[in-house]
C-alpha cells in the first residue's frame, strides 16, 4: 500500500495533508504564484510560523480569524496556519465594500485580521490587523502546540454567501467535510502528484476549496495568476500551454467566456486532461465547444451549494449533448445522500420534480452566529422522525432521468406562476442558450407587469428569438419583453448578478 493509500485511512484533519506532502515532497513545487515557485517546505514553514504566532500571541481556540489577502501562496499558508492553531480561517475579498465588511465583523467578532504588504491597507476600529509578512519575521517557529487538540468535527473555515435579508451568511465547514470531499475527488478524478492545477476562483468563494486541498493532499502543484489574466483569454491559453496545466476546477462562466470569445482552437491546450466545473449551470453549447477543442480531456459536472462543501454530486460527461439538453448533475458523492422531496415524500419516478435535500458528512455545521437562519435551512430529515438527523434544504429543484441521474431544474425562488402555469425560468434560459447567435442570457420575472423578461447582449429582436425557441417551449413560456445590455453583469463569484439586472426592470 502506498503512502497516499495509507493516508486515506489516517487523516483526521486537513493538517495531515500538508504534513504528509512536506515529508514526501519537501523540495517539490507546491504553488506557483505570479511565476514564482514555492516549495512544500516553504509552504509548511509559512504555516508553522503563522500557527506559532497565533498560539503565542492570541491564546484562542475555535475562533474566527479573517484573512484579507490576494489569492497567493501566502494566503494558503495563512489558512493552514490558522487551522493548525485550532482556529477558523475566514477569507474575505480585499476590495470588499466597507458596509458589508462591518456586517461580517459584527457577525463574527473575529480575533484579528491577517493581511500582507501587497494587500491594500485596512483600518478597522477595535480590530487588530496583523501583517503576514511580519509574522514570518518573528522568532516563533513551533506551531504544533495545539495539533493534538484538533478533531475532525472542528470548524475549518467560514465562507460568506449573500443573504436575502441583506445580511451575509457565514457558512461553517469542518475538517471532516473537506477531507471526505477531497478523498472522493482524488479517487474519482485519479489525482496524483503529477496534477498541475490552475486556480480561477477567488479564495473567498468555495470553488477554490478543491484547488487548495486537492493540490496539497496529492503533493500536486497549483498555479495562481493575477485575476486580470482572465480578461485576456489568449494569454490565458498561452499560460496553460506553456506551463502544461492539466487540471481545472473552474466556474462555468469562466469556461463560457473563453468559448464565446473564440479563444478555443487558437492555442494548443491539449495538455488539459481534467476539466471540472461547479457553481452554476454549464450550458451544453459552450461545453461542446470545449469538447471539440480538447477532446481527450475528462469533463465533470459537479453540483453542490457552499453549505455542502463545494459539491455533493458529480456527473462524468461521456458524450456531447444537444444545445437544448440539460446536463445531468449525476449521483451522490461518497458519504452523501441526495434526496428529492415533494410534499414530504421522496420522489422516485423520473420526470417528477421535487426539492433537493442533502444528507451526509459534506453538510456544513450551519451559519455562524445565526441560529435562526441555520434552523431554516439545516433541518430535521423530513423522511424520518425516529432520531435527530440534520439535512440541508437547498431550495434547488430537480428530477431523475431514465438512467437515474439527477437533472437540475433551477431554484424554487426562480419558479414563477405565469398565465396560470408554473414555470422554471432556467428552462427558458436553456432554450435561449441553444441559439447559436446568443452567447449568454438571463431571464427574470417582472411581477408588476406580469412579464417574462429576457436579457441578452446581442442585437436581436424578441420576435426573432421567440420564433426560434418556440419549438422547445410552449407559448406561455416565451419571453414577453427583451432588454439588451452591453454585458450581462457577474457578481464577485463569477455568477450572473440577477440583483443588478432586477434594477433594469
Amino acid at each position: 500500500m502506498s503512502n497516499r493509500e495509507e493516508l486515506a485511512y489516517m487523516v483526521n484533519t486537513v493538517i495531515d495533508y500538508i504534513i504528509a506532502s512536506y515529508k514526501n515532497y519537501e523540495s517539490k513545487i507546491a504553488i506557483v504564484y505570479k511565476d514564482k515557485p514555492v516549495t512544500y517546505k516553504e509552504l509548511y514553514n509559512g504555516m508553522m510560523k503563522t500557527a506559532g504566532w497565533i498560539n503565542t500571541c492570541m491564546h484562542v481556540r475555535n475562533k474566527p480569524i479573517l484573512v484579507m489577502m490576494k489569492n497567493s501562496d501566502k494566503a494558503i499558508a495563512a489558512f493552514l496556519g490558522i487551522a493548525l492553531s485550532g482556529n477558523i480561517y475566514v477569507p474575505l475579498d480585499i476590495d470588499i465594500p466597507y458596509e458589508r465588511l462591518k456586517k461580517i465583523i459584527q457577525i463574527l467578532q473575529p480575533e484579528c485580521v491577517i493581511n500582507c504588504e501587497e494587500s491594500k491597507s485596512l483600518q478597522i476600529k477595535d480590530l487588530p490587523i496583523v501583517s503576514w509578512d511580519e509574522i514570518q519575521k518573528s522568532e516563533i517557529v513551533n506551531g504544533m502546540e495545539r495539533i493534538g487538540e484538533i478533531i475532525d468535527t472542528d470548524p475549518l473555515y467560514i465562507l460568506f454567501t449573500s443573504g436575502s435579508t441583506g445580511v451575509p451568511k457565514g457558512v461553517v465547514i469542518n475538517h471532516r467535510s473537506v477531507i471526505d470531499f477531497t478523498e472522493e475527488a482524488s479517487k474519482v478524478m485519479g489525482f496524483s502528484k503529477d496534477e498541475i492545477f490552475l486556480n480561477q476562483a477567488p479564495f473567498y468563494f468555495d470553488a477554490s476549496v478543491p484547488d487548495i486541498f486537492c493540490t496539497i493532499r496529492n503533493g500536486a502543484t497549483l498555479h495562481i495568476v493575477d485575476k486580470s489574466m482572465y480578461s485576456f483569454p489568449i494569454k490565458l491559453m498561452d499560460y496553460i500551454s506553456v506551463n502544461k496545466i492539466n487540471a481545472l476546477y473552474w466556474v462555468p462562466s469562466a469556461l463560457v467566456t473563453i468559448a464565446n470569445l473564440k479563444a478555443l482552437g487558437k492555442r494548443d491546450i491539449t495538455c488539459l486532461k481534467k476539466i471540472m466545473f461547479c457553481g452554476e449551470v454549464m450550458p451544453t453549447k459552450q461545453l461542446n465547444m470545449w469538447i471539440t477543442a480538447v477532446p481527450n480531456a475528462m469533463y465533470v459536472n459537479y453540483y453542490g451549494p457552499c453549505e455542502a462543501t463545494y459539491a455533493c454530486s458529480y456527473y462524468i460527461v461521456k458524450r456531447k449533448f444537444n444545445d437544448w439538453e440539460p446536463l445531468p448533475i449525476g449521483r451522490s458523492a461518497q458519504n452523501t445522500r441526495i434526496m428529492i422531496i415533494a410534499d414530504q415524500k421522496e420522489v422516485k419516478k423520473s420526470e417528477e420534480i421535487g426539492e433537493i435535500y442533502i444528507c451526509g458528512t459534506g453538510v456544513g455545521i450551519g451559519y455562524y452566529n445565526d441560529p435562526e437562519r441555520t434552523s431554516e435551512n439545516f433541518v430535521q430529515n423530513p423522511l424520518q422522525k425516529a432520531y435527530p438527523e440534520i439535512v440541508y434544504r437547498t431550495g434547488d429543484l430537480a428530477h431523475y432521468d431514465q438512467e437515474g441521474n439527477i437533472i437540475y431544474d433551477g431554484r424554487i425562488d426562480h419558479q414563477i406562476k405565469h398565465m396560470g402555469y408554473r414555470i422554471e425560468l432556467g428552462e427558458i434560459e436553456a432554450a435561449v442558450s441553444s441559439l447559436s447567435e446568443i452567447s449568454v442570457n438571463c431571464c427574470l420575472y417582472d411581477k408588476a407587469q406580469n412579464k417574462i423578461v429576457l436579457f441578452i447582449e446581442e442585437e436581436l429582436d424578441l420576435k426573432e428569438i421567440n420564433e426560434k425557441i418556440k419549438e422547445f417551449l410552449p407559448g406561455y413560456m416565451l419571453p414577453n419583453r427583451l432588454i439588451k445590455v452591453k454585458k450581462i453583469p457577474l457578481n464577485q463569484n463569477g455568477k450572473i448578478d440577477r440583483e443588478k439586472l432586477k434594477g433594469l426592470l
